[in-house]
């Protein structure tokens, strides 16, 4: 890895960016995401039996990410927002690759989200590979988690984002 950038040697194995609390879970919007892929777990709708699994109905788990992405614009915020995903667009510009794919997305699940809940989301680089040659031309891959927590601080997910960057970028 001597060919990395110092920031981006600097920048593996720790939180780089967080966002902190965009959107409170809430079940209207679940709603309206079931209702769009026709998902009718009743986990997410049915009270009486969710109490009996779960304590309560919970957040479709694939969701997750999706309570942690900031919005366009803020009335509190000077600046722009961040990308979704703003390490790898960081990762992307430090190594001066143009284009940038995921290869692979696991999500690994730990907590259920309920109503009034709130995320805290970790990006973290987990590796950068040495440049190859790909189909694409040269390139490298890298490896991102998001670590999602609630306020407590407990675990309620990580998601492994696996990249391809490829071509050089203009100078």
């Amino acid at each position: 890895m001597n060919d990395l950038p110092q920031k981006v040697k600097d920048w593996l194995g720790k939180p780089v960016i967080i966002v902190d609390h965009v959107v409170t879970v809430e079940q209207g919007l679940w709603t309206n995401f079931c209702v769009a892929v026709e998902d009718g777990n009743p986990l997410y709708w049915d009270y009486p039996l969710s109490r009996d699994e779960t304590e309560s109905v919970i957040a479709p788990p694939m969701m997750l990410p999706s309570w942690a992405i900031e919005h366009d614009w803020a009335p509190d915020r000077s600046g722009p927002s961040l990308r979704t995903l703003e390490l790898h667009f960081m990762v992307k510009d430090a190594l001066g690759i143009k284009n940038g794919l995921v290869t692979e997305v696991e999500l690994e699940l730990h907590e259920p989200l309920r109503h009034g809940d709130s995320v805290r989301a970790e990006q973290i680089l987990r590796r950068v590979e040495e440049e190859r040659e790909t189909k694409l031309g040269i390139g490298r891959n890298w490896d991102i988690d998001v670590v999602y927590r609630k306020p407590d601080g407990s675990l309620a997910g990580i998601q492994s984002l696996h990249f391809l960057g490829y071509g050089k970028a203009e100078a």
